[in-house]
């Protein structure tokens, strides 16, 4: 018995558990897909009654049958060996057949639980479970894949339990029917849920059309393919990539934004998306490090926000920043603000908010002088930065404005730029380093003796917290 099987043993006489038998094959179906490929490329220069007739169709079929009981068997196993245990003080994985991995989760430092949905898992049924612990900056353990009804269930019996309580559905029975039963509980308290934000489909869609790089790369790809109709020689070897590539950039926003909502939570907020792949993200508010509230330039004439933090523990899969609002107006940010950042030093929070998503230096902001102009004509008169009691709130940026919120207590580093022709300027820059994704304060060309200031205020907050 290993040490963390003697060490679960000895918390609890809980059993072990296996996931749904179906789980390996939600992690391998291209498996199946590369060995049907593999033979059609083999065979490529035979007909389609030359491959499924004769001695070639018996020899066909009993080759496909054992290469299929081959992958079988290996699902087998990899399905045998993956277990997992819930105990009164940790959550347990087991996995792997030559070699094996251990992992284990306090469920006293589980911040969250986030629930994920591949394609092939959806169309299954099954769902995983992806917890989000305490003194990490990333999720440190997975457990793939259980009928969804179960994956609530046991989300919700977790969660409980850390706050210290005993729940209810670990006394019923593990059949699927008391799964589904303790699965409808939080499943109605999850629709109950205050909606802060949902994104409809057409802004989303028009949001996406609406960006420079997005507008470029469509004008590139339909001047490309003129160029192929007109009779251009070689140039569909560069329409080809393009096009994939940015279908590619297209289908991530699409899938990130579809059926958006963003809900308030007892602890913070709880997001969900998703077209195929579908996603729930329970996002505390204590682990949130820093915002950013982003307008490219043709949003803001609509006035739409994008909106991203940095936070511990819980990322999407393909990005260092977590999205908790693709596009939404001035109303939605406000809300998801004043759940994810409720304080922001100042009085007159929503005034404050609204300035430092459009521009100007009212209520205490602070601009770059106009001696920044030959450095950042274009950009000089929106730079501002304001320091409250409590947050950084920073604003730059040109066609695309972005501003940034980070809280004194978050600030991990301080950096001081000062460039020789901000210097000849007596201008300088300052940035603000948080954990837990790439978003930075960051006070752009301002006065350098008003940076310097500014440094010596936030060292003497560093020291004292």
């Amino acid at each position: 018995m290993s040490q963390a099987e003697e060490l679960a043993t000895g918390d609890s006489a809980e059993p072990w558990q296996r996931v749904h038998p179906a789980s390996p094959f939600v992690h391998g179906w291209l498996a199946i897909i590369g060995l049907g490929y593999i033979y059609w490329q083999n065979t490529d220069d035979l007909s389609w009654a030359e491959r499924f007739s004769g001695t070639r169709l018996m020899w066909t079929v009993a080759g496909a049958g054992i290469a299929l009981a081959v992958v079988l068997i290996f699902y087998f196993l990899s399905w045998y060996f993956t277990r997992y245990k819930l105990t009164s003080t940790h959550v347990y994985v087991n996995s792997g057949m030559l070699f094996r991995s251990q992992k284990q989760a306090r469920i006293d430092k589980v911040q969250g639980i986030d629930i994920a949905q591949p394609l092939v898992a959806r169309l299954l049924g099954l769902a995983e479970l992806r917890f989000d612990v305490a003194d990490s900056s990333e999720s440190v353990l997975r457990l793939s894949f259980l009928r969804k009804a179960d994956a609530h269930a046991l989300r919700v019996v977790i969660l409980e339990r850390a706050r210290g309580e005993e729940p209810a559905a670990a006394q019923e029975s593990g059949s699927h029917d008391a799964a589904d039963r303790a699965a409808a509980q939080p499943q109605a308290a999850a629709d109950a849920l205050p909606l802060m934000a949902n994104v409809p489909i057409g802004r989303l869609i028009g949001s996406m059309f609406l960006q420079l790089p997005v507008m470029f790369g469509v004008l590139a790809c339909l001047a490309m393919l003129v160029l192929w109709l007109a009779g251009v020689d070689g140039i569909i070897a560069a329409l080809v990539p393009a096009a994939l590539a940015f279908g590619s950039f297209y289908y991530k926003q699409l899938n990130q934004g579809w059926n958006f909502t963003a809900s308030a939570s007892d602890t913070g907020m709880r997001i969900s998306y998703g077209l195929a792949d579908t996603r729930q993200h329970s996002i505390p508010a204590g682990r949130v490090q820093a915002i950013s509230v982003t307008a490219p330039f043709f949003w803001r004439m609509l006035g739409w926000y994008k909106v991203e933090v940095n936070v511990l523990g819980t990322k999407s899969d393909d990005a260092d920043n977590l999205q908790v609002l693709p596009v939404g107006d001035f109303e939605s940010v406000a809300r998801i603000m004043g759940i994810l950042l409720p304080d922001l030093g100042v009085a007159n929070q929503r005034e404050v908010l609204a300035t430092a998503v459009s521009t100007g230096c009212e209520h205490g902001f602070t601009g770059s002088p106009e001696r920044a102009k030959p450095l950042s004509p274009g950009a000089w008169k929106h730079q501002a930065f304001l320091a409250t009691g409590t947050t950084v709130i920073s604003r730059y940026g040109w066609l695309a404005r972005q501003a940034s919120f980070v809280p004194h207590n978050r600030v991990q580093g301080m950096s001081w730029g000062q460039g020789p022709w901000e210097q000849g300027r007596k201008l300088a820059g300052v940035r603000l380093h948080c954990a837990g994704g790439n978003i930075i304060g960051y006070l752009h060309q301002i006065d350098a003796d008003t940076a310097a200031e500014f440094i010596r205020a936030q060292t003497r907050r560093l020291v004292e917290r």
